[in-house]
C-alpha cells in the first residue's frame, strides 16, 4: 500500500492519529513539522518569525516535496496544503486523508497560535484561517474523515475500513477520470481540472503565465493568469465544490484583478450566472468522449472594482523598486512597501498612464523567478538591518542588530536550492 498523508487544521489530531494508525498497519510514522525543524535546527515559530508566513510556506513546500519514504503514515503541518509542489508529490506517492473537525473544537484545542507555530497572517483570526483552509483540505483529500465525537480508536478503524473500500473501487476501475479517460458519472474535482484548464487557457489566450494559489489579502486565488497587459483571477468551482464562500471570494478577486473568471463543472453550469457579477467570465468543463471539453459560456469584461493598491500588493518590494526605476522615480530606500506603493500611485494617471502600469506589472510577473524568492527576501532583510545598524548609536542595540544580521546571513546560506520556477507557459 502507498503512504498515507494526514492533512487538516492544527489541533485536528494528525500526529496522535498517525502514530496509532501506523502501529495498526505496521507502517513507519513521520511528522513533517519535525523534519522541517531538524532540517533548519529551529522551531517552527522561529522560522515563521524569521521568514514570514509566505516564506515559511516556501520552506515547508520544499522540505515536504523532498520527503522520500514508503509505507509511512505522514502527519503534515496544517499549512502543508499551500505547497503546490509538495501536495503533487504526496498525491503521487500516497493517499491523502483529511481529518475534519468543526471550528469550535479546533479553537478549543489549538490554544496560543504563536507558540504552536501556526502560520496566521497579521490581523487574521483562527476562524478566518479555518474558513480559508477548509475547501483546500476537502479539494485535495482522497478520503475525508469526520472526527467529531469519535474516539481515537474509532477514527483509526474508520480510516482502515475506508481505505479498503477505496482499494476495492480502484480495482473495479471506478477512479476519477484523468485526461483521455471517459466517465460522465464521476464527479470532477478541482485537481482533475487544473492541468487540462491550463492547456486550454494557453490555446485560447496565447502568451501567458500561470501562477497557482496566490494570496490576495485574507484569501487565495486558485489561479492568476498573467497576460502582457492584464491580470486575470480564476476561481475553480468543480462539481465537488459549493457556492458557500463564493460571495466573499468574489469581493476579494474584484479588488486585485483586471478580469475575473469562474470555471465550473457542468453541475454548476446552469446556475452559476446567478452567483457571479455580470462582468465575470464563465467557463464550463465536462468530459466528452474521454476528453476534457471547455466552453467559454461568457467572456469576462473589465473589472470595474479593481484597486491599484491591492494589485501592487502582489509585487515584492524589490519589484516595486523596478517600477520606480522604469518611471524615473526616486528610490525611497527607507520607505516600506506600502509607502512606496502610495508614492507610485500618486503619479497615476497624470505621470504614469494606467495602461503603462498594467503592462509593467505583467512584465514583472512574467519574469519573476520563484527559485530565488527566499534569496531575494533574505537579501532585502539584510539590507534593512544594515540601514538600522548605520543609524543606531546605542552600543547594546547595535550589538543586537549585528547578531540579527549574522543570523540572516547564515539563514541565506541554508536556504533550499531546489525551488523551481512555478508553471510558466508561453506561446511563441
Amino acid at each position: 500500500m502507498d503512504n498515507l498523508i494526514l492533512i487538516g487544521m492544527p489541533g485536528a489530531g494528525k500526529s496522535t492519529v498517525g502514530v496509532v494508525l501506523a502501529k495498526r498497519l505496521g507502517y513507519r510514522f513521520l511528522d513533517s513539522d519535525l523534519v522541517i525543524q531538524e532540517h533548519y535546527g529551529k522551531l517552527l515559530q522561529e522560522l515563521i518569525a524569521e521568514f514570514g508566513v509566505e516564506g515559511f510556506w516556501d520552506i515547508e513546500d520544499e522540505v515536504n516535496a523532498s520527503i522520500k519514504c514508503k509505507q509511512t503514515v505522514i502527519a503534515t503541518g496544517g499549512s502543508a496544503v499551500y505547497g503546490k509542489k509538495a501536495m503533487k508529490h504526496f498525491q503521487k506517492t500516497g493517499k491523502i486523508i483529511y481529518l475534519q473537525l468543526p471550528y469550535e473544537e479546533i479553537a478549543e484545542r489549538v490554544g496560543d497560535l504563536e507558540t504552536r507555530g501556526v502560520t496566521v497572517r497579521p490581523g487574521q483570526t483562527l476562524e478566518e484561517l479555518y474558513e480559508e483552509r477548509l475547501p483546500m483540505y476537502a479539494r485535495l483529500a482522497d478520503l475525508t474523515i469526520d472526527c467529531e465525537g469519535k474516539t481515537l480508536r474509532e477514527i483509526v478503524v474508520e480510516i482502515c475500513d475506508r481505505l479498503d473500500e477505496l482499494s476495492d473501487k480502484k480495482k473495479a476501475g471506478k477512479t476519477v477520470p484523468k485526461a483521455g479517460e471517459s466517465s460522465r458519472k464521476e464527479i470532477l474535482k478541482d485537481k482533475d481540472i487544473r492541468e487540462p484548464l491550463f492547456s486550454f487557457l494557453e490555446e485560447y489566450y496565447g502568451k501567458m503565465r500561470i501562477i497557482e494559489e496566490k494570496t490576495m489579502g485574507r484569501s487565495r486565488a486558485d489561479v492568476v493568469m498573467v497576460v502582457p497587459d492584464a491580470l486575470y483571477g480564476i476561481e475553480i468551482k468543480s462539481d465537488a465544490d459549493t457556492y458557500v464562500r463564493l460571495s466573499d471570494q468574489i469581493r476579494d478577486y474584484d479588488q486585485y484583478f483586471d478580469y475575473n473568471i469562474v470555471v465550473v463543472g457542468t453541475s454548476h453550469g446552469e446556475h452559476v450566472p446567478e452567483h457571479v457579477p455580470p462582468y465575470w467570465g464563465i467557463i464550463t468543463v465536462e468530459i466528452v468522449d474521454g476528453n476534457f471539453d471547455f466552453y467559454v459560456l461568457r467572456k469576462p469584461l473589465p473589472n470595474p472594482k479593481v484597486k491599484w493598491k491591492r494589485k501592487l500588493e502582489l509585487l515584492w518590494r524589490p519589484e516595486l523598486a523596478q517600477i520606480q526605476e522604469w518611471n524615473d522615480m526616486p528610490k525611497y530606500k527607507d520607505l516600506s512597501k506600502a509607502k512606496v506603493s502610495e508614492k507610485i500611485l500618486e503619479r497615476v494617471p497624470e505621470l504614469i498612464a494606467d495602461e503603462l502600469l498594467r503592462t509593467q506589472v505583467s512584465e514583472i510577473l512574467f519574469e519573476r523567478d520563484y527559485s530565488k524568492v527566499k534569496e531575494v527576501l533574505a537579501e532585502y532583510r539584510k539590507g534593512e538591518l544594515q540601514k538600522q545598524m548605520e543609524k543606531e548609536t546605542d552600543p547594546e542595540k547595535l550589538k543586537e542588530l549585528q547578531e540579527k544580521a549574522k543570523k540572516a546571513r547564515e539563514a541565506g546560506k541554508n536556504l533550499p536550492k531546489r525551488l523551481k520556477r512555478r508553471r510558466r507557459r508561453r506561446l511563441t
